[in-house]
């Protein structure tokens, strides 16, 4: 059972401050005015709703693609709006921040996690960064 003493209010005193230095950070604060820019554009947000509309399209109907023709069109409109979508300046700007976003979340995961101990993995998700942890195998000698 959990015990509610001082020490449990200083860190929850001290995760308060953690997150609102975070939010105060310039890449934070980029990162929500490039999420606002992106959600407010009618027009890009009615591709990505069309992408979708089409990906459900086309999963519902690929495993048939060699007996209809018709989905392998459908697979090109669903590429191409994908593409236009990814090429889109608005979409190229937020995935941008949101990896100078995670960058940050992953060194202060790190940091956190190696006062616990160097062992602790932490999967960043970033491109670059290791996937997972190379973990030993030990067996005892029979």
């Amino acid at each position: 059972m959990l015990t509610i003493d001082d020490q449990l209010l200083a860190i929850d005193d001290a995760i308060d401050e953690v997150v609102a230095a975070f939010l105060a950070l310039d890449s934070v604060q980029d990162y929500l005015a490039v999420r606002h820019v992106f959600l407010s554009d009618k027009a890009l947000q009615e591709d990505i709703a069309v992408f979708q509309a089409l990906r459900q399209e086309y999963e519902a109907v690929e495993t048939y693609a060699a007996f209809r023709p018709e989905v392998k069109t459908l697979r090109r409109q669903l590429v191409q709006t994908k593409r236009t979508i990814d090429m889109h300046e608005k979409m190229s700007a937020l995935r941008q921040s949101e990896v100078a976003v995670q960058k940050i979340l992953a060194e202060l995961t790190q940091d956190i996690s190696s006062v616990i101990s160097s062992a602790i993995f932490v999967d960043t998700g970033l491109p670059l960064a290791a996937h997972s942890s190379h973990h030993q195998c030990h067996h005892k000698g029979g």
